[in-house]
């Protein structure tokens, strides 16, 4: 087969005679023609034949050809195929002009001699194979990159469902009494490096989320004071463990702001965790929040190694870090920095850094617009938990996560009750009847979306605070999770003292809810 014959060439025209003659010459160059003599039957053949390129006549008897042109451009199905305009009346420069803007490639007037026409396809077919091969090229792209979301999405679940255990034994054996001095050291620095290998695989799922545009805010008005003592309970271990000094200026009055908690908190515990990291044992930082006309400031200052001048401007650049030495061999991946930007830019706010220079600290400042001020109800779940005894169900194909954190709630006084997987969890739901189940989404047999289900259906399950716990951390899961009826989602390996503070959260916003709706409805 000759070069040509892998084309196929639609020439559409309604003179029979001029049909007849671009098609014999097209023919006679190697070219598969398609003939058509209305625009309807181009529009038909386009579909068809799916041809390369269109040899498209202005002047047609049912639609003129200028939109024959701009509905083939305009289907996505054939956008990519090339069309050249020619007409026989219409050949003024106004009429070329006419043709281009209507999608045309190119434009000719007739007479065309017969090397000019072939020349001229020749051309725009050679164009043609250069954007096709550009489409191939970006398809494989995408399924690349598609690949490699899958990639790391299996990876952070992977990693995510060894670290639940890991952090609930150190939880467990801090609650030994008296436990020795070293042990308590040991359980820090164990308890400081899962959340450090938890923010890496968070920041590696974030990264991928951020650049396609998938971050979803969930925002609602947040008294920001409240996130930012969140923040500092949930830096402390890394903190304490270098023998900072945590100097903390907050404001009595209240900073609210249009955001999403989760999202706000990942912010300041990556800036304060940063100022801990880069600030040598027994160090100074600062942490203090104020209000500048319609915005909230947050200042997180240190006296740690400070910023060059010439690396300031790069600083929020995804990767990049300004010691590539051994000696800061352990400072992460370069991206925390670009994902707090990222996040902070969706809220509407700003973040800045300042630095004196080398070993002079830094000061990262974040601005946030301000909501209105006006008065509404918030749960404060700041206390690690209500000190009341419950029935808990645990649901985990993990048996090292079964263990662990039974052992961990059973020793705070809890009644617990395990299963190994789905249909098991429902089954312990129905007999033993738990205030509170804490299911994993992926088990066997039932995964942990039909258990809550399952669950939700009997009397028991009315009222049962169902968490659901994964090591999937994407917006889908936590769709799916809503829809199936649980309360709420968490990401492993989460702190066993936080799934206390959700449950107790939920049951009383339960109870508030109702002491509205008793208000709203008086009995007589």
């Amino acid at each position: 087969m000759s070069e040509t014959q892998k084309y196929t060439i639609l020439n559409v025209d309604d003179n029979d005679g001029s049909l007849y003659a671009k098609s014999r010459i097209l023919k006679r160059a190697g070219y598969n023609i398609v003939e058509a003599g209305t625009g309807t039957d181009a529009l038909r053949f386009v579909k068809e034949a799916v041809p390369q390129l269109v040899l498209l006549d202005v002047m047609l008897p049912d639609i003129s050809g200028i939109d024959v042109c701009r509905a083939i451009k305009e289907n996505p199905l054939s956008a990519h195929m090339m069309v050249l305009q020619i007409s026989a009346t219409h050949i003024t420069e106004v009429d070329r002009i006419q043709g281009l803007e209507g999608g045309a490639d190119t434009y000719l007037t007739e007479p065309v001699h017969a090397e000019e026409l072939v020349a001229t396809v020749k051309a725009l077919l050679r164009l043609y194979d250069r954007e096709e091969e550009n489409r191939q090229l970006l398809a494989r792209l995408r399924d690349a990159d598609r690949l490699k979301d899958e990639f790391l999405a299996t990876l952070a679940h992977e990693l995510r469902n060894p670290l639940q255990p890991m952090r609930n034994a150190v939880h467990a054996i801090r609650l030994v009494d008296p436990l020795a001095p070293e042990f308590q050291s040991c359980c820090g620095i164990i308890d400081v490096e899962v959340s450090h290998l938890t923010r890496l695989i968070d920041d590696l799922m974030d990264v991928a989320r951020i650049t396609r545009d998938k971050i979803e805010l969930r925002k609602e008005r947040l008294p920001l004071v409240e996130v930012l003592k969140k923040v500092i309970v949930s830096t402390h271990t890394m903190i304490e463990t270098k023998a900072h000094v945590l100097h903390v200026l907050l404001p009595k009055g209240p900073l609210d702001v249009d955001g999403d908690e989760v999202r706000l908190s990942q912010i300041f515990s990556n800036l304060l965790n940063n100022a801990a990291k880069y600030t040598p044992n027994g160090g100074q930082i600062w942490l203090s929040a104020r209000q500048e006309n319609d915005e909230a400031v947050v200042s997180i200052k240190d006296g740690g190694i400070g910023i060059p001048a010439d690396k300031l401007s790069r600083l929020f650049e995804m990767f990049y870090q300004v010691d590539h030495s051994l000696e800061r061999s352990s400072d992460g991946l370069g991206i925390g920095l670009t994902l707090a930007q990222r996040l902070v830019n969706l809220h509407g706010g700003t973040i800045e850094v300042f630095s004196d220079g080398p070993e002079k600290g830094s000061e990262f400042v974040v601005r946030l617009p301000l909501c209105a001020a006006t008065v509404f109800h918030r749960v404060n779940v700041e206390e690690t938990g209500s000190g009341i005894s419950r029935r808990i169900l645990i649901a985990d194909d993990n048996p090292l996560t079964l263990k662990s954190l039974s052992i961990l709630w059973q020793s705070l006084g809890h009644t617990v009750e395990i299963a190994n997987d789905g249909l098991g969890a429902v089954q312990k739901a129905e007999s033993f009847q738990p205030e509170v189940a804490v299911l994993d989404v992926g088990m066997p047999r039932l995964s942990g979306y039909d258990a809550c289900r399952r669950i939700r259906d009997q009397p028991c399950g009315k009222d049962m605070v169902l968490v659901a716990v994964t090591g999937w951390g994407e917006d889908r899961a936590r769709r799916a999770a809503e829809e199936a009826g649980f309360d709420g989602l968490l990401v492993k390996p989460v702190h066993p003292e936080v799934i206390m503070q959700f449950v107790d959260a939920v049951l009383e916003n339960r109870q508030s809810k109702a002491a509205d709706s008793s208000d709203q409805n008086p009995t007589n």
